[in-house]
């Protein structure tokens, strides 16, 4: 408990608050409330009239969910206040939420002594967000929401050795974090100028530091960014200062977080340049071309991209070095001037098609090669590497294709992906990736395959958490998920829902009994005492059983009635299983 001294500068720092429209609330080191400003209860209406000195944080947040969730949600209130106390006490950094009409921006720091301050500051939504923010309200992230959980922001180190920039956007598309090549790309001092603006706004201040001369490209690029940053939907290129272009590829969470990453494709860029400058000036005579020709050819040799020319009959003029480097093609077989159906067919038979699409396989068994359309598409070879494949036709017939090594770039995107859908401590999926694998799980039944649903949550974990630490805890849900990894068959699903909640999708499932005795071979397994850095743990678990399609078809009402099953398990006594419905 701080001293009276120390808590009437407290007091008197709330009073000073007020007059700047910033809300302040004080709490002991034992959470219970010290001291609180007007405009706390301007923001939070909610706690007019029932704040005491002495209550509990936990009462404070008790009044918030109650007004936040909905009916569905409201028998987990326990759990989320829970959650809601030990996110109060580990607090290191501000955070957003939109509440009532407004986005509160809150930070949190320990008192000097014992005890923790919080502050907020309110701004008005736009009103076309306002509107949209309030109907979606009873959908939105019913714990405070904004508070960046994701352990890829932890994560620095990894992505600032990722040779491309990474922008990490919130639902409003504001910079939440970025990467070091994306400092240097974009002429940022440091992460910190990057956070809370648009990216439009950095990218005016990399053409107000880096740019001069014609400024024309500034506003194209600015007009494409602004067009394209609606949704993160197809890939789009932005000219930058010294005639640098970048190439920004989206990827969004369900969460409403946008995963941008910015690849340099400046050398790229030149390269295409100097073939349009080459194809236009070949059109000009014959005896441009022959003169050109050469310049294209000795232009071609050097270039870490693959070209290919195909003319009007179908033959291959042309093929580079790295054409040849890139798909293994023999020069004696390319110096013979093949035809394109030759060198597909001399390919199709080592196997390179094996790994390509469908669509892509079709398209090369066409008659002409696929020549007479512009086509991008990616293409695995046989040895893991990843080609982009583009055709440009050619006026009067005939076709450029060039061949990109793109596998740095697609194993970046992969690792993101991966990121986004896996928990960073267990390596399990994620609650968002489980949920659309259950949901296609729903899809499959309808041919006849049922499956079941197992929702599992440990017994005795925090005790052992807050006697011997996270680093012990962190080790024994590691151990957690292995168990319930080596349990499971190849075929089913396991995912760590958050905290120490887990889940499992068992396929082909048509009665109660499989789903039942997995579910006691879960508990015998997790109920096995174990050892920790020299620590003898024992934990157990609670588990929740449905089956669909007789206890549901949606994924979020399946794990709902697990969930639901799983309370039912811990009231009965703990360490055992219950089926939901009995």
């Amino acid at each position: 408990m701080p001293d009276d001294s120390r808590l009437r500068l407290i007091r008197a720092l709330g009073d000073t608050l007020d007059g700047l429209d910033v809300a302040l609330c004080a709490f002991d080191d034992s959470d219970r409330t010290l001291a609180w400003n007007s405009t706390f209860f301007k923001f939070f209406p909610e706690h007019a009239g029932h704040v005491y000195v002495g209550e509990p944080y936990e009462a404070n947040l008790r009044r918030f969910y109650t007004q936040r969730l909905d009916a569905q949600e409201l028998p987990n209130i326990e759990r989320y206040i829970t959650a809601g106390v030990e996110r109060h006490r580990a607090q290191n950094r501000p955070y957003s939420f939109e509440h009532r009409g407004l986005r509160v921006h809150v930070s949190s720091l320990p008192i000097d002594g014992g005890g923790r301050v919080r502050v907020w500051r309110a701004e008005a939504l736009p009103a076309q967000s306002a509107s949209i923010d309030m109907a979606a309200q009873s959908s939105a992230d019913i714990h405070e929401p904004g508070y960046l959980r994701s352990p890829v922001i932890e994560s620095t180190e990894l992505f600032d050795r990722i040779p491309d920039g990474l922008m990490i956007c919130a639902e409003d598309q504001r910079i939440q974090w970025v990467n070091q090549p994306f400092m240097q790309m974009y002429h940022l001092p440091d992460r910190a100028t990057a956070m809370g603006l648009a990216f439009d706004e950095v990218y005016r201040h990399a053409w107000s530091v880096g740019g001069e001369g014609d400024m024309a490209p500034f506003y194209d690029g600015l007009s494409t960014l602004q067009e394209h940053m609606r949704f993160a939907g197809a890939p789009f290129e932005v000219p930058l200062p010294r005639s640098r272009w970048s190439r920004v590829i989206a990827k969004q969470g369900s969460d409403g977080t946008v995963f941008y990453a910015h690849v340099d494709i400046t050398e790229l860029k030149r390269q295409q340049r100097l073939l349009a400058q080459a194809e236009r000036s070949a059109r000009d005579s014959e005896a441009q071309l022959r003169e050109k020709s050469i310049l294209l050819e000795a232009t071609l040799e050097h270039m870490d991209q693959g070209v290919a020319k195909i003319s009007a009959t179908g033959v291959v003029e042309l093929c580079n070095r790295r054409a040849m480097e890139l798909l293994d093609l023999p020069a004696e077989l390319m110096a013979s001037k093949p035809t394109l159906v030759n060198v597909l067919a001399y390919l199709r038979a080592r196997g390179e098609f094996q790994g390509a699409s469908q669509e892509v396989q079709d398209l090369l068994r066409h008659s002409n090669g696929g020549v007479d359309q512009p086509q991008v598409y990616d293409r695995p070879r046989p040895d893991g590497r990843i080609l982009e494949v583009q055709t440009v036709p050619i006026k009067g017939g005939g076709a450029l294709r060039t061949f990109t090594d793109v596998t740095q770039r697609k194993q970046a995107e992969q690792q993101i992906r991966h990121v986004a859908e896996h928990d960073g401590l267990t390596g399990l999926l994620n609650r968002t990736a489980f949920l659309q694998a259950l949901q296609s799980a729903t899809d499959v039944h309808r041919l006849g395959r049922g499956f079941a649903v197992l929702y599992v949550d440990l017994d005795g974990f925090k005790p052992i958490n807050d006697r011997y630490g996270h680093a012990v805890g962190d080790q024994l849900l590691v151990w957690v998920a292995r168990q319930l990894t080596q349990a499971a068959r190849e075929d089913d699903v396991v995912a760590r829902l958050g905290g120490d909640e887990f889940a499992l999708l068992q396929r082909g499932v048509s009665d109660g009994d499989s789903a039942y005795r997995l579910a006691d071979r879960l508990v015998q397994a997790l109920g096995r005492p174990t050892e920790i850095e020299a620590h003898a743990l024992q934990i157990g678990a609670s588990i929740g059983i449905v089956l669909s399609p007789g206890d549901g078809t949606e994924a979020e009402e399946l794990l709902r009635k697990a969930d639901s099953a799983m309370y039912l398990a811990k009231a009965t006594g703990r360490g055992c299983a219950r089926i939901y419905g009995t």
